[in-house]
C-alpha cells in the first residue's frame, strides 16, 4: 500500500492542484522544491519539504528516501537550452537513478501530454518529452503515464490572461481540444495510487467538454466572477514574426503551433472508469479560480 509520495514539481502550474488532491486524499507527501519558504505559503500545512534541485542527486535521493511513490510533474522551460541541462533530459535521467535506488519505492506517476505521446516532429522540446515516456518504462519500477488534453489553467497564467483579458490564439485551424482541470487531474493522480490497476497503464484524460481556444476562453470570461474579462485574438502568425527576436516568444510559438495543429478524439473513458470522471466545466472552474 502507497502512504507516501514523493513529488518532484510540486509549485507548478498543475503541481499545485495535484500536490493539493494528495494531500486531500490522505498521502504524507514530500516536495523537492527550490524555496522552502515560497513553498510553504502555498502548502501551509500537508507538504514536507526538502530542498534541492534536478542537478543534485544527493537532494533527490533525500526526498526519496522514504516514498512509497513517486510524482513527476516537470517541463522544459522557455529558457531551457537544446545543448544545456534540461528537466525532461539530464534531470529526468537524475530522478530516474535515484528513483531505482530508493528503498520503498513502488510505483513512478508521470505527466506527460496528450501531445507528446504521438508527436512526430522535429522540435527538441517535445522530443525530450516523448522520449521521457520510455525512459520512465524503462526504468523497471512499476509505472502509470498520463496524457492530459489542455488544462483550464492556462486561462489564469500569465501565458493566455493578461490583467482583464483573456487571449486565445487565432490561428487557420479551429481544432478542438477536451479541457480539463488540474484539480480533477490531481484526483485521478491520486486514486492511481490506491489500486493496482493503474500499475504499468498509461492514461490519456480529458474532461467533459470539447471546445476550441476561442470556445473555451468565451466560457472561462463567461463563467468568471471576480471582475468582467473580455475576449481578445492573438494571431499565431505575429507570435511567430515575434519570435524572431523574442526568444521566449518563439518558444510560446512553436508550442501553440504543436497544440494547435493537434487532431484530439475522445480517449478518456478508461481514465474515468478507473480513476473517476471530471466534475468541473470550465464555467464552474472559472467560478471558483
Amino acid at each position: 500500500m502507497i502512504k507516501n509520495i514523493t513529488v518532484i514539481g510540486a509549485t507548478g502550474m498543475i503541481g499545485i492542484p495535484v500536490t493539493k488532491e494528495l494531500v486531500k486524499a490522505g498521502f504524507a507527501v514530500t516536495a523537492l522544491v527550490r524555496n522552502p519558504e515560497k513553498a510553504k505559503s502555498i502548502f501551509p500545512v500537508g507538504v514536507t519539504f526538502v530542498k534541492g534541485d534536478l542537478d543534485n542527486k544527493t537532494s533527490i535521493a533525500e526526498a526519496l528516501k522514504n516514498a512509497d511513490g513517486l510524482y513527476i510533474n516537470i517541463s522544459t522551460r522557455a529558457e531551457d537550452k537544446e545543448n544545456q541541462f534540461n528537466p525532461e533530459m539530464q534531470g529526468l535521467d537524475n530522478i530516474v537513478e535515484m528513483a531505482k535506488q530508493a528503498p520503498k519505492l513502488q510505483q513512478i506517476a508521470l505527466l506527460s501530454s496528450f501531445l507528446a505521446r504521438n508527436y512526430q516532429g522535429n522540435w527538441w522540446v517535445f522530443a525530450a518529452k516523448k522520449s521521457s515516456i520510455e525512459r520512465i518504462k524503462k526504468s523497471g519500477i512499476p509505472y502509470t503515464i498520463f496524457y492530459p488534453s489542455n488544462f483550464m489553467e492556462n486561462f489564469t497564467s500569465e501565458g493566455m490572461r493578461r490583467g482583464n483579458k483573456i487571449n486565445f490564439i487565432k490561428a487557420s485551424v479551429n481544432n478542438k481540444a477536451w479541457w480539463i482541470a488540474g484539480e480533477d487531474f490531481g484526483r485521478n493522480v491520486a486514486n492511481a495510487f490506491k489500486t493496482d490497476k493503474a500499475l504499468n497503464q498509461e492514461y490519456p484524460i480529458q474532461g467533459q467538454e470539447s471546445l476550441t481556444m476561442q470556445e473555451a476562453a468565451q466560457k472561462f470570461a463567461n463563467g468568471y466572477t471576480k471582475q468582467q474579462l473580455s475576449v481578445g485574438a492573438f494571431p499565431l502568425g505575429m507570435m511567430k514574426f515575434m519570435g524572431i527576436f523574442m526568444p521566449s516568444m518563439k518558444f510560446v510559438s512553436n508550442l501553440m503551433n504543436v497544440m494547435l495543429f493537434n487532431v484530439e478524439t475522445f480517449e478518456a473513458q478508461k481514465a474515468w472508469d478507473e480513476l473517476g470522471k471530471p466534475q468541473l466545466t470550465i464555467e464552474k472552474f472559472a467560478q471558483q479560480a
